[in-house]
């Protein structure tokens, strides 16, 4: 069970190494939420991670054509 705990001036909660393994918070920026039931406490989300195109390999192809009567 998790607990918080004084760090410095500030509160902590240690998580069990195995909570963290299951929900993959490793190495991860958190984002905190609070909720009426307490707090829930998710791996940040970065939008579009992995979206990035290398122009050197991928030239997108464009075609323009005019509709046909």
């Amino acid at each position: 069970m998790a607990q918080i705990i004084k760090i410095g001036n500030s509160q902590g909660v240690r998580i069990p190494k195995p909570i963290v393994s299951i929900a993959n918070l490793e190495n991860q920026e958190l984002d905190f939420v609070v909720l009426n039931e307490g707090l829930l406490i998710t791996p940040e989300k970065k939008s579009r991670v992995g979206w990035q195109i290398n122009k050197e390999k991928i030239k997108p192809k464009v075609t323009w054509e005019w509709w046909k009567n």
